[in-house]
């Protein structure tokens, strides 16, 4: 059996065809997205915490500041793509999009350029898109589609399980986020027990190593 064999057994890629220029509205609607959302980041940030608007904002601004927030969006984006290789494409221009946008307004902002900030989260969107060809096979059954979903869910629950002693809101949409992402992605309900034992061991990986900090420490 091929690779494509078995990946198709995995998921099956969508029958439907789409034009090349349907990919490319696709492919510039996730930058899109990505410019906004990296403006929204940004703009959270330089917004004094006083009044209902300050204190949502600042709720947004420490949303935005974890990884949370952009490994739901990445994860649907890419799962909800015609096939594993649009989805990367796509993700990987949201997350560009979001850095530009980011660290253009922060230069605008301050009138210097983040530099080691900017490379260092540079290098892990150019890692985005194999995570995103992975992780389009959440949506398919057997095991290996359900390691493919628990990896987001896993870093998840790892990231946000200090809200069951601390109560912190930004650890809450964590474990919120993971949430959403175990109830859309599994396609059964066996497929959901496969995804939750895969959870387990993802998250026993994640709290009993130091990887997390290994790719994000410093950022």
């Amino acid at each position: 059996m091929s690779i494509i064999e078995l990946l198709s057994k995995i998921r099956g890629e969508q029958t439907a065809s789409i034009t090349m220029q349907q990919k490319t509205l696709q492919v510039l609607l996730s930058f899109s997205f990505g410019v906004l959302l990296g403006f929204i980041s940004k703009y959270s940030d330089t917004i004094p915490s006083n009044g209902l608007l300050g204190y949502i904002l600042g709720i947004i601004s420490d949303i935005t500041t974890r990884l949370g927030i952009w490994v739901l969006l990445a994860t649907i984006i890419a799962v909800w793509s015609n096939n594993p290789r649009i989805g990367a494409i796509k993700v990987f221009a949201f997350f560009v999009g979001m850095l530009l946008m980011y660290y253009i307004y922060s230069m605008w902002l301050f009138g210097f350029f983040p530099t080691y900030y900017f490379i260092h989260w540079g290098v892990i969107a150019l890692a985005s898109p194999i995570a995103a060809y992975i992780v389009w096979f959440s949506r398919g059954n057997g095991w290996i589609a359900a390691f493919c979903a628990a990896m987001p869910i896993g870093l998840l629950v790892s990231t946000g399980y200090p809200f069951f002693y601390t109560f912190a809101i930004t650890h809450g949409f964590e474990i919120l986020f993971s949430v959403i992402l175990f109830i859309i992605l599994p396609t059964n309900q066996k497929q959901r027990l496969r995804i939750f034992t895969s959870m387990l061991f993802i998250m026993f990986i994640i709290r009993n190593s130091n990887i997390l900090s290994y790719l994000f420490g410093g950022l």
